[in-house]
C-alpha cells in the first residue's frame, strides 16, 4: 500500500525543542548532519522490519521536510514481501517530488536515493548513510525554492529504507514504479559517503555513460573518477535494466587510495564507532556537493 501524502499543516512541527539541536528551518545539509548524528537516536538494523516503522531517523527526515513546507510520500510496506497486516513488521520510504509544468512533464525523472537505515546503532553513522540523508534534505529545500519552469526534468528524492539488508526499499521503489506509481527515471543517483572531499567518485557506470557525463558536466571543475565500491542499492536498478549508479565525495589523498588498493580509509569508517560528525562533516564540501546535484537537473550551470 502507498500511504497518504502528509498534509504538513496537521504534521506535528514541535518535535525537536532541545536548545542544542540546529532549527529545523535550516536549509543547511551541515546543520541537519549535526542533529543526527547528535541528537537523533539510532535504532538497530531493520532487517526484519518494524512494528512502527518510523524511526526517529525517518522521523527527523519528515519533520524537516514539513518545517520547509514540503510535502511527502511516507510509504508503509510489509518487511518481507508479503500482504501489509497490522501485525506484520514493516519498513518504510519517504518520497518527495519536483514536477516541471504541466506542459512539460514527459512523465520521466531523474532519482536521487539515499538509505535512512543503519547498520551499528552505537554509531552516529556520519558517512554511512547520514550524510547522504542530510545533503538530500538540503536539495530538497533547493529544488522547493527553485522555479518550476527552471527543472530540466522530475526529480524524484528517496529516503529509501532497509539497504544495509538487500535493499528492501529500493526493491519497493522500483516494483512501484514498473506499476506506474511513480515516473519512469531516465537516471538513478544513490548517495553514499558524502561528508566530506571535493572529488567525486562514480560507481555502476564507465566513462562517456550519460550518466558520467550529466555528474562530469555539473561539476563545472575537477575530474570525475570511476571505482568500484561495496554493495549499494543502485545494483538492485541496475538488476532492473535501469540506469543508475552510486555517487559520492573524497580528499585527494584518498581517492589515490582508492585507485591504488580499491579502498580508503574513510570507506572503512563505515558501520564503526568512530564513524562520528567531528570525524566526517566538512560543511563547505557539502555544500558545493549539493549545488553540482542542483545544476544537474535544472538550467542553473553556474
Amino acid at each position: 500500500m502507498k500511504d497518504k501524502v502528509i498534509n504538513v499543516n496537521e504534521y506535528n512541527k514541535n518535535l525537536y525543542e532541545d536548545r542544542d539541536v540546529v532549527s529545523l528551518g535550516s536549509i543547511t545539509a551541515y546543520d541537519h548532519l549535526y542533529n543526527m548524528c547528535k541528537h537523533v537516536r539510532n535504532t538497530s538494523n531493520s532487517g526484519s522490519g518494524y512494528m512502527n516503522p518510523i524511526t526517529p531517523r525517518l522521523e527527523y527526515i519528515m519533520q524537516s521536510l514539513a518545517s520547509m513546507g514540503i510535502s511527502f510520500e511516507l510509504d508503509i510496506f510489509e518487511a518481507h514481501n508479503g500482504k501489509l497486516e497490522h501485525s506484520s513488521n514493516k519498513l518504510a520510504n519517504v518520497i518527495v517530488q519536483f514536477k516541471k509544468p504541466d506542459n512539460y512533464d514527459d512523465g520521466t525523472c531523474v532519482v536521487f536515493s539515499a538509505h535512512h537505515d543503519i547498520a551499528n546503532p552505537n554509531s552516529e553513522n556520519c558517512q554511512d548513510n547520514t550524510a547522504s540523508v542530510c545533503n538530500l534534505l538540503e536539495l530538497c529545500s533547493l529544488l522547493y525554492n527553485t522555479p518550476k519552469e527552471n527543472l530540466k526534468s522530475n526529480v524524484m528524492i528517496a529516503f529509501t529504507d532497509c539497504e544495509e539488508v538487500g535493499g528492501r526499499g529500493m526493491n519497493r521503489l522500483l516494483e512501484q514504479i514498473e506499476n506506474d506509481v511513480y515516473d519512469y527515471p531516465e537516471s538513478m543517483y544513490a548517495l553514499e559517503l558524502t561528508a566530506n572531499g571535493d572529488k567525486y567518485w562514480i560507481q555502476g557506470t564507465e566513462v562517456n555513460d550519460s550518466l558520467f557525463l550529466d555528474l562530469q558536466e555539473s561539476m563545472l571543475e575537477g575530474e570525475l573518477t570511476v571505482v568500484g565500491t561495496p554493495y549499494n542499492e543502485s545494483v538492485n536498478a541496475r538488476r532492473k535494466g535501469l540506469d543508475a549508479c552510486c555517487i559520492g565525495i573524497l580528499s585527494e589523498s584518498e581517492l589515490e587510495e582508492v585507485n591504488a588498493r580499491g579502498y580508503c580509509s574513510t570507506w572503512g569508517l563505515c558501520h564503526s564507532p568512530t564513524d562520528t560528525f567531528e570525524n566526517s562533516a566538512n560543511m563547505n564540501d557539502m555544500k558545493h556537493f549539493n549545488e553540482t546535484l542542483l545544476r544537474m537537473v535544472t538550467n542553473k550551470k553556474s
